[in-house]
């Protein structure tokens, strides 16, 4: 019989069971709900049909417009003598509730069904919507069957759940709600009732800050639910979820944010003995993470103890509204939509064991040239990828020149290559190499082998051109770090195009990322196509421990493991693939920080150059007087909950350890004057695609108030 295996499968446990400390694991199951659960976000049009006033209570009737659902409907209720803003609730149904007995507009046909009418009766804001899953299926050919269960089967073959659909719509509800002029946007909770609690689950959990949930009729575990007592609902679930986690599980991941769950010892769908030991095992996970858990075990039915819900929204909805997430100095953020391709790829790389050097590779190579404009080959790192440029054009026992304002892999990948490394002051209008300074270096070291002149920030400098004009006089050859100029241009030319190699990473704080991973690109602007194809011949054979050709045995230089695998190349294919809508986003976010600074005093943001286009890696900005930048960080981040990004850099080479030991004295080659202003001058402000106008608002708020 099939149910001997399904028994089986049922003892085996999820593999993410509760387990301290609850923070790093609450965000790992949380991951894998967003991953199951495939919620399409699409924003919804609302439009007020009618606004009622009666018996004491405010009803505003709406029409939601889904781009996924078309037009369904919802109501807003409210206390009709309370003016706002009130603390607000997000009310969801069981799968046979109807709308107007929800909000008291017809008699409930359960004494608890018109849950949001107590609920505005006892103060709150209350939002209800159809869940729309009965009446769409022709009645004939369903033949009696449950409509939500075979919506349930059908968007299984989609690779997607109705759970997943009904928590987009609540989703997109809660934003409606706390948009409401009659609701207050930080006081927002969610009641969920069967069906409806399962929905306020997994809406909770994949809601931007946390929100305090009541679920009432929804607790057990699902081997229980779905194999012994045969009460489950296919909509109140994730298919697979039982691989990872139990429904206490899911439950206890919402810790510290409050929760209510009621269950009823007489509910004919449910074990009285089930539910405690599921409630039992939420109530571990809430002490673990000093959370807010009630738990009321009722003598009722399948229904709802409204006094109780009222009086948890009453206390935990009270008071000043929830400080909101802080904003960090860096979000990395792929959808669940890229992460199932990342999945995939890697899937069809384990499946084929071709693991490195395959059709990945390939492809992240392939696109890649799309913003760089010439031929690329992938490695291991950016810090690879200068030193392979630099072994290919030769300068052991010579002198490399780098800006003395860079990241420590610039002057590092020469000194591996065999180079003695000599710095260079920057110019303060681009941040690159300062022509003079060049000139007066190349004066001194007539030994040199190459300039690396570096793309600070995401700006590609107009002194470049300059630089460049320099170095062909003396035949010396230019390698651009490029490591956070990926997109950049100059009067309308891609970084890494401008000198003989470019080199770029793909390391997670990048504007594209691989996980670990660079580029190195292979110009010759100087010279035929040929020239740069053979350059680039010579990158893949150091990359690949120096084999005389691909495949081959034969080593014809000291080359290293400097490969990228399939598995980062998956990454960064997903990663590049996007990329257009990242530096549109990124762009956006730079000219909104221009407005927000406009009239903030105390403060200048760095104006790029005319000519260049930056991809807006760092947005930088100079505090006026004198600024202890490290308390300036320390009270963004204690005050606002406001994080800076890192400098870009707040040491020059010169001063770092390895180089103050072995270089020759600053005041020999510096004392690099300009340098030395940024440095201790500039603060780099949070940026990156998923930042919200609100949280730059908030940022620049938190600047204004600290410099003031």
């Amino acid at each position: 019989m099939q149910t001997t295996h399904l028994h089986h499968l049922l003892t085996a446990g999820p593999a993410l069971r509760f387990a301290p400390p609850h923070t790093p694991w609450s965000r790992e199951l949380r991951a894998v709900v967003q991953r199951l659960a495939r919620v399409e976000r699409t924003p919804l049009t609302t439009t007020s049909t009618a606004t009622t006033t009666a018996d004491g209570l405010r009803r505003e009737r709406l029409a939601f417009a889904s781009p996924l659902r078309g037009t369904f409907h919802g109501t807003v209720t409210a206390p009709a003598d309370a003016g706002p803003p009130l603390p607000a609730v997000l009310v969801l149904g069981g799968k046979n509730a109807r709308l107007e007995q929800l909000t008291g507009e017809t008699p409930p046909d359960f004494p608890d069904r018109n849950v949001a009418e107590h609920l505005a009766r006892a103060g709150f804001v209350t939002l209800s919507f159809e869940h729309g899953i009965g009446g769409g299926l022709d009645e004939e050919r369903r033949a009696g069957r449950d409509e939500g269960a075979l919506l349930a089967h059908a968007f299984a073959l989609t690779g997607r759940s109705l759970l997943g659909a009904l928590v987009g719509d609540a989703l997109g509800a809660l934003d409606v709600l706390a948009a409401h002029p009659w609701a207050d946007p930080g006081r927002v909770g969610v009641f969920g009732h069967s069906l409806g609690a399962a929905v306020a689950l997994h809406s909770a959990l994949l809601a931007p800050r946390p929100l305090p949930v009541c679920a009432a009729s929804h607790l057990g575990s699902y081997p229980a639910l779905f194999a012994r007592l045969l009460t489950g609902y296919e909509g109140a679930v994730l298919p697979g979820v039982l691989e990872y986690a139990d429904l206490a599980d899911l439950y206890g991941a919402l810790a510290p944010a409050p929760l209510q769950l009621q269950y009823g010892t007489a509910d004919s769908f449910l074990e009285p003995a089930d539910a405690r030991a599921a409630a039992d095992a939420v109530r571990r996970a809430y002490a673990s993470a000093g959370g807010d858990l009630e738990v009321h075990e009722l003598a009722m039915g399948h229904g709802t103890h409204v006094g109780h819900a009222a009086a948890f929204f009453t206390r935990t909805l009270s008071g000043p509204a929830a400080a909101p997430a802080d904003v960090p100095a860096q979000r990395i953020h792929f959808d669940v939509a890229d992460r199932r391709a990342v999945l995939d790829r890697v899937d069809a790389a384990l499946a084929t064991g071709h693991l490195t050097q395959g059709p990945e590779l390939a492809r992240f190579e392939e696109l890649s040239r799309t913003w760089t404009g010439v031929e690329g080959v992938a490695v291991a790192s950016g810090a690879a990828a200068l030193e392979i440029a630099l072994r290919v054009i030769g300068v052991t026992n010579r002198t490399v020149l780098v800006p003395v304002n860079t990241f420590f892999a610039t002057a590092a990948a020469a000194v591996r290559a065999g180079a003695a490394v000599r710095f260079v002051d920057i110019e303060l209008d681009g941040l690159g190499l300062d022509p003079d300074a060049l000139r007066a270096a190349l004066d001194r070291h007539p030994d040199t082998a190459a300039v690396l002149p570096v793309h600070i920030g995401g700006i590609v400098p107009p002194s470049l051109t300059e630089v460049l004009a320099l170095c062909a006089e003396r035949g010396v050859p230019v390698v651009e770090d490029a490591a956070h100029a990926l997109g950049s241009t100059l009067d309308g030319r891609f970084a890494g195009s401008f000198g003989r190699f470019g080199a770029f990473s793909f390391f997670p704080t990048k504007v594209a990322v691989s996980g670990e991973g660079g580029l190195v690109t292979c110009a010759r602007p100087d010279a035929d196509s040929g020239a740069a194809a053979a350059d680039a011949e010579q990158v893949r054979r150091w990359r690949d421990h120096g084999k005389s050709a691909q495949g081959s045995t034969l080593h014809d230089r000291p080359g290293g493991n400097w490969r990228m695998s399939e598995l980062h190349a998956a990454v960064g294919t997903v990663d590049l693939e996007r990329f257009e809508r990242t530096l549109a986003a990124r762009r956006d976010l730079a000219l909104a920080y221009d407005e927000l600074l406009a009239d903030v005093p105390g403060l200048r943001a760095h104006a790029v150059p005319s000519g260049a286009r930056s991809n807006y890696y760092k947005y930088l900005a100079y505090p006026e007087g004198p600024v202890d930048r490290p308390l300036l960080k320390k009270r963004l981040r204690e005050r606002h909950g406001v994080a800076l990004a890192g400098e870009v850099y707040d040491h020059l080479l010169c001063d770092q350890p390895y180089f103050a030991d072995t270089a020759p004295p600053a005041d020999a080659e510096g004392p690099y004057e300009q340098a030395r202003w940024f440095a201790r001058h500039h603060i780099a402000l949070p940026l990156y695609p998923t930042l919200t106008r609100a949280e730059q608002t908030r940022v620049v708020a938190a600047l204004r108030e600290e410099l003031s």
